[in-house]
Parts: C-alpha cells; sequence; structure tokens
C-alpha cells in the first residue's frame, strides 16, 4: 500500500498547482558528466563552474543551517546536489522540505562546483518536481539482503545496489561483444519462430500452449537448430541468432525456465573446426570484458588458458565409474552396470529412460561436476544425439562436444547430420523411445526432413546459455542473479504458503526469529554505550581464537574501518572497534555457513557482550543463517557488515601494486576496482554498500576506509 504521508504530500503539490508527474525533463548533463566537470574544476566558486541541467532520483538528503545537502542517482551514478537557501531562496528550499521524500525525482538547473570539503556537487540555482514516489526505498537496505525479494523487486535491487546495475550491464556488453565477433568472422544474424507447431532443436520438455483461431496445439521453442539448418540449406552459410528459449524443466540454480541462446552455424566446418573458433571466441570474450583469464566461483579458481584439454565422454566415464558404455548394448545392461556400481542416479523415470538418456545422467553424476577449469568433452554415444553427425571412423558415437567448466555445461556442437535418410532413422528410433515412456525425445519432424532432402552443405554449429556463461564470468552461481525478471511463484502464492506454514520462514527477518536465536543473537540497535568487553579482553579472544595469520588481519583492518567510521557517525569508537576486531572470531573453527557467528555468539554472551553487539556480528553472516531470520537493520549491523568486506576489495588492490602497501593505494584506484566485475569476484560489492545503510555514501566510505587503514599503517 502507498504511504500516507507521501499520499500527503502528493495532495499537497496537486494543491499549489504543480504536476507531480512530469511529462519530460531536458537534461544538459549526466550526473556522472556533472560530477565529472565540477571535479576538474580549478577554484571552488560555483560562479565559475559549468551551467548543467541534471535529473534524478533523490536518494539522501541532509540539512545544515541553510543549506540542504542530496544526493541525486540516475542511470550514471550519484551526484550531490546543493540547495542553499541564500540562492534559491527561503520558499523554494521549503517547499522542497515539504514535498521532497527520499525515492522522488526531481530535476535541478544549476552550476557544478565543490564544496568546502572538496565533494564534486550542483548548486542550485532552482530546482523542479519530477516524480512523486508513493512507497519508501527499503530502509536502510532492509529486506534486499534477501535474495529472492532482490529478484521479485528487481527494480528497487537496481537502485540499491551498484553491483546488480554493473551486472546487468556486464551481460549487455557480453551479448554486444559475442555479435561483434560473429559479425567481424562474417555470420548473419537472422531471427526464428518462439511459437512452434512441433518440438525441435533439443532434447527437453516444451511448454505447450493452443493456438485459438487455427485450433491447434503450439510449443514454444527450445532451441532455435533445425531453422538455422534450413537458412544454411538456403545459402546463407552463416548465421546466428540470440534467441528466446523456453524448457519445462525443474527450477535450480543451474536451470532456467526461460533463457536466451546464442546459436550459430556455419556451412563447412566440422566439429573440430568449431572448437577451435569456439577457444578463440571465448578467450576473445574473457580478455576483452574482464582484462584476466582466472575467474573465481564461489572460492574456486577457473583458469581459461589454452589448450583446454579434449576428452571423450566414454574416456571421462570409464575414468570416473569403472563403466565402459561401449560394450553396453541396450538401456537395461547400462542400468545394471549402474546399479552394480552402487551409484544412484537422481533424475525421474530411470526405470523407463533410453540407453543415450541413462549414459547421459550418468556423466552427470560421476563426471561433469569434477571439470572445473574449460574443457572440450568429445564423441558422446549416438543414441544420445539424434541430430549430430556419425563419426566416420565409428558408428556408434557421434562428432560432437561440449564445452565444460566449473561443472556447467556452456556450449553444446556438433558436425551437423545432414543426410536425410539417416535422420529419419534416427527420428523413428526417437519415437520408438517416446511409445516405451521416454517423453523427452524428438517426434519426427517431415518439414525438417523435407528441407534436408533438398541437400544440406556439411556445417557444425553450436548453442551457448548467456545467462549460464554470464553468471560464469560475474562469478555467481545462480542464474536468477544474472536474469533481471526471473521466473517465480507469484506473490500471493508465496503469501499463501507463509500464511498456512506455521514454522517461521527464513526470509522473514528478526521479526520471525525464534526466542531461542533472539536470546542468543540479541536486539538489533544503532550504537553501544558500551561493548561489554574490553579491547585488550577482545585481543586476548583474538589470540586465542584466530589461527590464520590472513583472518587475524582481515580482522585487525576491520577494527580500524569500524573505528572511524564510529568516529565519523559520533558512535563508540572504542565498542564499534572491538566489533571489527571479533566478527569472525569463530570462522576458523566453524566454517560451515550457517555455524559461522553462532559458535561466536555463544561465547561473547558468556563474555559479557553487549546484545546488541552479539547482532551486529551476527547479522554480517546473514546470508549463511538464514535459518535464524537475522538479517541486517541498525546501523551498527550495516557498519560490520560494509566494514568486513571493504577490507577485502582493499587487500587485494594492495596486492596488484608493486609494493603491496596501502599507503600506496589511490583512491581512484580503488573505486575503478569496485566497479570492474572480474576484479576481486569473491568480495561481495552489496555488503560494501552497505554502508549507506550506517548513512555513510558509498564513495565517502571508500575513502575513510582507504585514509584509517592508511593512517594506522595497515599493510
Amino acid at each position: 500500500m502507498s504511504d500516507d504521508a507521501r499520499l500527503q504530500k502528493l495532495a499537497a503539490i496537486k494543491a499549489a498547482g504543480v504536476l507531480p508527474y512530469a511529462e519530460r525533463y531536458e537534461r544538459s548533463h549526466t550526473l556522472a558528466k556533472a560530477r565529472e566537470a565540477a571535479a576538474n574544476q580549478t577554484g571552488d566558486d560555483a560562479g565559475s563552474g559549468v551551467a548543467v541541467r541534471v535529473a534524478g532520483r533523490v536518494m539522501t538528503r541532509r540539512m545544515f543551517g541553510k543549506l540542504l545537502f542530496v544526493h541525486l542517482q540516475d542511470g550514471s551514478g550519484r551526484c550531490q546536489v546543493v540547495l542553499d537557501a541564500n540562492e534559491i531562496g527561503d520558499e523554494p528550499l521549503e517547499r522542497f522540505q515539504a514535498w521532497v521524500d527520499l525515492g522522488d525525482h526531481i530535476g535541478v538547473e544549476g552550476t557544478t562546483a565543490r564544496t568546502k570539503k572538496g565533494e564534486p556537487s550542483v548548486w542550485a540555482a532552482e530546482w523542479t518536481f519530477l516524480s512523486k514516489s508513493l512507497r519508501p526505498l527499503p530502509e536502510k537496505w532492509k529486506g534486499l539482503a534477501d535474495i529472492e525479494a532482490k529478484q521479485r523487486e528487481r527494480y528497487l535491487d537496481l537502485v540499491s545496489n551498484p553491483e546488480t546495475r554493473e551486472r546487468f550491464r556486464f551481460r549487455t556488453r557480453f551479448v554486444r561483444a559475442m555479435r561483434r565477433y560473429l559479425d567481424d568472422h562474417d555470420f548473419e544474424e537472422v531471427d526464428t519462430p518462439i511459437l512452434q507447431t512441433k518440438v525441435t532443436g533439443a532434447l527437453a520438455k516444451p511448454f505447450i500452449t493452443h493456438h485459438n483461431a487455427m485450433d491447434m496445439q503450439c510449443v514454444l521453442r527450445i532451441a532455435p537448430e533445425t531453422w538455422l539448418k534450413q537458412c544454411v540449406a538456403g545459402g546463407m552459410d552463416r548465421v546466428y541468432e540470440v534467441a528466446r528459449c523456453f524448457r519445462n524443466e525443474g527450477m535450480s540454480p543451474a536451470h532456467l525456465q526461460d533463457f536466451s541462446m546464442v546459436e550459430w552455424y556455419a556451412a563447412y566446418w566440422n566439429y573440430r573446426d568449431n572448437m577451435d573458433f569456439t577457444e578463440g571466441l571465448i578467450l576473445h570474450l574473457v580478455d576483452t570484458l574482464l582484462g584476466t583469464r582466472q575467474v573465481e566461483v564461489g572460492g574456486t579458481t577457473i583458469d581459461f588458458e589454452p589448450p583446454w584439454p579434449r576428452i571423450s565422454m566414454r574416456e571421462l566415464i570409464l575414468r570416473d565409474s569403472g563403466i565402459d558404455y561401449a560394450e553396453l548394448p541396450d538401456a537395461d545392461a547400462v542400468r545394471a552396470a549402474i546399479a552394480a556400481k552402487g551409484i544412484q542416479l537422481e533424475a525421474e523415470g530411470i526405470a523407463t529412460m533410453s540407453r543415450g538418456n541413462l549414459i547421459d545422467q550418468l556423466y552427470k553424476k560421476v563426471s561433469r561436476p569434477a571439470l572445473v577449469n574449460p574443457t572440450f568433452v568429445t564423441d558422446h554415444p549416438i543414441d544420445l544425439s539424434p541430430l549430430a553427425r556419425m563419426n566416420d571412423d565409428d558408428p556408434t558415437r557421434v562428432a560432437r562436444y561440449q564445452l565444460v567448466a566449473n561443472g556447467w555445461e556452456l556450449i553444446n556442437a556438433y558436425s551437423e547430420l545432414v543426410d536425410p535418410l539417416d535422420q529419419r532413422a534416427r527420428f523413428e528410433q526417437q519415437m520408438d523411445a517416446r511409445a516405451a515412456g521416454d517423453d523427452e525425445t524428438l517426434p519426427l519432424d517431415e518439414d525438417y526432413l523435407r528441407c534436408m532432402e533438398h541437400g544440406m552443405p556439411p556445417m557444425s554449429g553450436w548453442g551457448m546459455g548467456v545467462e549460464r556463461f554470464v553468471a560464469l564470468l560475474m562469478g555467481q552461481d545462480n542464474l536468477r542473479e544474472v536474469t533481471l525478471f526471473p521466473l517465480l511463484k507469484p506473490l500471493e502464492k508465496v503469501e499463501e504458503a507463509a500464511s498456512s506454514d506455521a514454522a517461521p520462514q527464513a526470509d522473514a527477518g528478526d521479526e520471525t526469529m525464534s526466542a531461542e536465536h533472539r536470546a542468543l543473537l540479541g536486539e538489533p540497535a544503532d550504537d553501544l554505550e558500551d561493548a561489554g568487553i574490553s579491547l585488550e579482553r577482545a585481543t586476548a579472544l583474538l589470540d586465542e581464537w584466530v589461527t590464520t595469520p590472513s583472518l587475524r588481519r582481515q580482522m585487525e583492518q576491520s577494527a580500524v574501518v569500524m573505528a572511524a567510521m564510529a568516529n565519523r557517525l559520533g558512535k563508540n569508537v572504542e565498542a564499534w572497534r572491538v566489533l571489527g576486531l571479533l566478527h569472525n572470531l569463530d570462522f576458523d573453527k566453524a566454517q560451515e555457513p550457517e555455524r559461522h557467528c553462532l559458535v561466536a555468539a555463544e561465547v561473547l554472551r558468556e563474555e559479557g557482550m553487549a546484545p546488541a553487539g552479539i547482532h551486529a556480528i551476527a547479522a554480517h553472516n546473514d546470508k549463511g543463517l538464514v535459518a535464524t531470520g537475522i538479517r541486517c537493520i541498525s546501523v551498527m549491523d550495516h557498519a560490520v557488515s560494509a566494514a568486513e568486506a571493504v577490507v577485502g576489495l582493499i587487500h587485494a588492490s594492495c596486492q596488484v601494486l608493486p609494493s603491496k602497501d596501502v599507503k600506496d593505494l589511490k583512491l581512484k584506484s580503488l573505486k575503478k576496482r569496485f566497479k570492474k566485475a572480474g576484479f576481486a569476484v569473491n568480495v561481495e560489492r552489496d555488503l560494501i554498500a552497505r554502508c549507506a545503510g550506517a548513512g555513510i555514501e558509498l564513495d565517502d566510505f571508500l575513502a575513510l576506509a582507504v585514509e584509517a587503514l592508511q593512517a594506522e599503517g595497515q599493510t
């Protein structure tokens, strides 16, 4: 529901004869350009600045005497705006105070300048109301730590989290770079149908719908493969499509039902030409977009340095399970061998699954998860690949490869089957499997066979899931985090389920925390009169519990940053330093995410730490402690999270300096590395950005952290 106070302000705006929702506002500069112009000025006098017209969403506001300091945000970034009563008059300033809330959009006309503290700003001559927000932004980002909430209300995630905006801009750059590379290698982009009359292109369950006017069943495209091959048959030697595809399959972090695929085909190539081209394409994307060939995902480093191994599926499965499927002629023999080895396959329908699909499930169970660095898995069994060309030397396998990294299939490619008689026989085998109960098979496609009978050139091609590859390069382990608006259950269904479940829900936050956890983890507060543990005792606990030198360094640096934040905010400096020093106390001894901070909480409670301090320490692991319902709520909670994460970014930034010393780290360099998605991907930018929940702007926080560590000689 809308906020009553905001509705009253909306009524006041209308009563004053002002449009609360403007049609347009002509800007001369983005906020980033205005900030850049102010930063490049030689003097601080607003009169000597650049005249600008800017617009954006109000993210912060702070009154200081007759000066109102506001941060606006647009698609380019943020810039401070200063409204001075002496410049714009008392009445416009009073209107701003009376009408404008955080989240509203305004336009500002003025000149660039720097404040006395050197902050690049726009000095307002006048301001214009553009759009009223009837709901507040998440208070101190409350609730945005919940992954599903971020996915459901992605617009709030985009507004609040710069790293989210960067992730989706990276996706755009990825697709653009892919298109450019294919265009530069003489490929032509085409569009093919999404709504189809039969299942084609891949082995997967379709989404089924109905065309009312023609009174016929239709399916949503699984893959554009057969359409693109028809283009090649028609004389378009190299074609590609960035295609929206749909698969009616189970939900998991590595699968989406609605996703984007880049698929291409080249006449006169085979799958080995394809592998050579693919290695060059992927290396070009990695080098261009990341500037490094090492990518970290969940603590695992993936090395893209070539050459990439090429190994057959038969060799892999034999190595990892001891089963040689080449010696097993049918599905029953494969099932018996799997059972004899005591291997449990988790897919549904094992009892009726075809030989090819059984081999595929075995491969996914015993081999694929162990493939971390890019690997070409080649020469699949023929009954797993009904559209691929038979290997000329061995009719039981096909000329096919998959590119796998981090246990994910990234690319699937063939020397394509162009023999119409062979293809018809394969389709008929698929129909037999379907009749036996395997519903992930392809029906006979007479339209496609007719095209083949007119003659197809030799060709090879592949399909790549955009989300999967982008997730890999961005260090994400969930495809929804690189999908702007992923498919989710309707909110009313979620609320219905929650209301019928008496157990507390993990995403409900502190309000549903169990009594046991509430007693252990404490209540949130913005500050402490006394931490309950002296700095001397905290240091002794550190000596007793922490044995890893790098962890100790991280905790000591967090303490320095926490003290600096407390000093900036007027909080208890020693208490905040203690929180920073002890926040990872149990990390060495309780490395499981669901136990980290709980062990420390018990120890700290016995030591006499103030409950709000325990809450702040535990809340920095809100992603690991989902079962407790804890999350960052208070200023102090957000401060611990931000301090812990920023020292990780600073340390990583120092490691690429010749001296590796923080005294040589420049703030401009740190800001650049914060924005560079491929740098220090394990550093959680969203936690650093929680500084806003503590009332400190991101740029100010980065500067504060660097200056604090430099002042104390931390390295």
